[in-house]
């Protein structure tokens, strides 16, 4: 049996109980084959094989992680980056960013910015409700900040969620700040009590979440991932890719459910088994 890829004259790190480094690697079916010498593997080449020379370079396998949001990430690629990175000095700078984006969304489309951090902007403070109504009036807004435990809600996302000073606080955990003399909402939301605010992704949305981010985890090396916070909705979106061959493009994806649905919901499609 001939090899599809061979790599060789490179450092292949097998991370087998002897730790071994290798010379080269034979792959066939996307599977490796066999770990050895230079020597080992040229059997192995046929008229049909692609043989990369590596010159020395180091491979790897491929990584795995343990605890991420796949599909929820990909989806926020979308998203408004509102980071420091991204040029974000100040509330201002948030402001123009998501008046460019409410001329290109449908009136009451959601706007969604991610990873603004109060500790890097001129003003030092968290932006309100206020400041986004003055950006986007007739779309609701949401800003979660760096981290993922605070965001911001403008009023016409509240008001959409029916979110209102006489909503009380969802427990266990979250609650929506209130001027502490007036009782009015202030937009800022922490921790759990955006469920009751963040809008919910499309179906399509999620498909489209996960391609992005199968993308990016293939290109970083990750080829096995669980994505820890999902319903049978996002399971039945990862089997639809994995039969259409999408997701990831290359590699094999693992997934599992921290919560998975109950008899009869999303389609009673239940946990996933994961897999390597």
């Amino acid at each position: 049996m001939y090899a599809d890829l061979v790599l060789m004259n490179g450092k292949i790190v097998t991370v087998d109980p002897e730790e071994r480094i290798a010379e080269a690697v034979a792959v066939k079916f996307g599977r490796i084959l066999e770990v050895g010498s230079d020597g080992d593997i040229k059997p192995l080449i046929g008229s049909g094989t692609v043989v990369v020379d590596l010159e020395g370079m180091t491979v790897l396998p491929g990584f795995i992680d343990t605890h991420g949001h796949l599909f929820s990430s990909g989806i926020g690629l979308g998203h408004i980056d509102c980071s420091e990175e991204a040029g974000v000095r100040s509330i201002r700078d948030i402001q123009e960013r998501i008046t460019e984006r409410a001329k290109r969304t449908p009136k009451g489309g959601w706007i969604v910015g991610d990873k603004f951090d109060e500790s890097k902007l001129a003003e030092r403070r968290i932006p309100n409700r206020w400041d986004l109504d003055a950006a986007a009036p007739e779309h609701p807004v949401l800003l979660s900040m760096v981290g993922g435990h605070i965001y911001v809600a403008n009023s016409r996302a509240l008001e959409v969620k029916g979110i209102t000073r006489e909503t009380p606080d969802p427990l266990p955990g979250g609650r929506f700040e209130r001027d502490p003399v007036t009782g009015e909402l202030t937009g800022i939301i922490y921790e759990r009590a955006v469920d009751l605010v963040r809008p919910e992704p499309s179906y399509e949305e999620v498909l489209e979440g996960i391609r992005r981010m199968s993308r990016e985890y293939v290109s970083a090396g990750i080829t096995c991932f669980y994505d820890s916070y999902i319903t049978g909705r996002e399971v039945r979106a990862y089997l639809e890719l994995r039969g259409r061959g999408g997701a990831p493009p290359e590699g094999e994806v693992g997934y599992a459910s921290r919560y998975p649905p109950r008899a009869g919901e999303d389609g009673d499609i239940g946990s996933p088994r994961p897999r390597g």
